[in-house]
Order: structure tokens, then C-alpha cells, then sequence
């Protein structure tokens, strides 16, 4: 069992941000204490006060005050891309409505349109354009759940390299966060994350993931 001041030290020593505030004594240890000790307690497995926590944190500061603070990580973005005009519906999981979707992917894709699938324990989503939401009644018996109109698809493009490497995604979503842009749906593959938002954000948020993610590291 790990002890809780070599469990603090992990998580601080994972976070860039925390490490940083904590050289400059930039944060409230009291609050982070209380917001990181689930963690702590996770990790050693037994419950943990925050006062033990805040202890911890207290000595950790003072031990790193004349070190130099970790950089945060750097992640590159090769390409980002822009779809629009998208529409997502989400659907109780049913092997019927799973066929028809399996019918409806393919009509979109035979003329040529975008189609996203996400697939949970009780639900799926969809994601398609607007231009072929006219689909969905003649392909689909089963009532929507929840519908989204006017979404825009936010798709970045980066190296196989950073797959071992955590923080990308959250960094990439804690732009989104810091602008306060609700983020709807996400999707994945290997080395591409898309993110669905509404259309009124998609300029907001590109630009900040530009900024971030390519010109600062160009």
C-alpha cells in the first residue's frame, strides 16, 4: 500500500499546472487538497482526510521552492479540421435500431456524406449532416432520445508518437473548458479526436486549439 505522501507526489508530479503553482505558491493548498484527495485515495486504497493531504502538499512546496518547475508538456497538432451543418440524434441501443443504422450508413455514404457512429451500454449516437436528416424517418422506427441541430465537428490530426504519452486530450479539452465551449459529443480513432460543438463556438474553439497546439510550438 502506498502512503498517501508518495501518492500526492504522483499526481502533483503528472500535473504540469499543479507543479507550477506549487513552485510559485500560486495555489490555495486547502482547496487543492480537498480536490485532489479522491485521487489520493484511489490510489492508496483506503479513505484519506484532507488535512493529511494539505500536510503533503505543504512539505512538497516546501521542498521544491528553489527548484526549477517541470514545462508542461508540448503536443503538436498536424491538422485541424472544420466539418459543418451537423445534426446529432441519440437512440436507445436496440439490435433493430443497430441495423438500421447499419442501413442508414450506408445510403449516407453512397452519396458521398459524413456519418459518425458512437456506440455505448443502453445508447447510441449518431452524427450526420443536415442534409440527410430527411434519412432518419424512412430508415428509423425508434424515436430519438435527444436531438442536437446546428453542431459543427472540430476534427484534430496528431502523431502516433504522443499515443503513450498522457494529457493530450485534456489539454486539448481544457482549451474548450478555459473559453466555457460546451462540448456535445466526442469520437476517436488512433491518431484523430473529433469534437462536436455548436456552430456559434467552432471559430472560438479553433482558434484556441490553433494557438495552442500550432503556432505556439511552430
Amino acid at each position: 500500500m502506498r502512503k498517501v505522501s508518495e501518492a500526492v507526489q504522483a499526481i502533483i508530479e503528472a500535473n504540469p499546472a499543479l507543479q507550477f503553482g506549487l513552485h510559485h505558491r500560486l495555489l490555495n493548498l486547502s482547496q487543492v487538497a480537498r480536490f485532489i484527495c479522491p485521487l489520493v485515495e484511489a490510489r492508496v486504497h483506503k479513505s484519506v482526510q484532507p488535512s493529511a493531504v494539505l500536510m503533503s502538499l505543504s512539505r512538497l512546496q516546501r521542498r521544491w521552492e528553489n527548484q526549477q518547475p517541470a514545462l508542461q508538456r508540448r503536443f503538436r497538432v498536424d491538422r485541424i479540421n472544420v466539418q459543418g451543418g451537423l445534426c446529432a440524434l441519440t437512440l436507445p441501443k436496440q439490435l433493430a435500431t443497430l441495423r438500421e443504422l447499419a442501413e442508414l450508413f450506408g445510403r449516407v455514404q453512397q452519396e458521398g456524406g459524413y456519418l459518425t457512429l458512437t456506440e455505448g451500454v443502453s445508447e447510441v449516437t449518431v452524427i450526420l449532416e443536415q442534409r440527410h436528416m430527411a434519412l432518419i424517418p424512412q430508415v428509423l422506427h425508434v424515436i430519438p432520445r435527444r436531438v442536437y441541430r446546428n453542431l459543427a465537428g472540430l476534427g484534430v490530426k496528431f502523431q502516433e508518437r504522443y499515443l503513450e504519452t498522457p494529457g493530450l486530450l485534456y489539454q486539448l479539452l481544457q482549451q474548450l473548458a478555459l473559453q466555457n465551449i460546451n462540448v456535445v459529443e466526442v469520437a476517436s480513432t488512433t491518431t484523430e479526436f473529433n469534437i462536436y460543438l455548436d456552430d456559434r463556438d467552432v471559430q472560438l474553439a479553433f482558434d484556441s486549439i490553433y494557438n495552442r497546439f500550432v503556432r505556439e510550438v511552430s
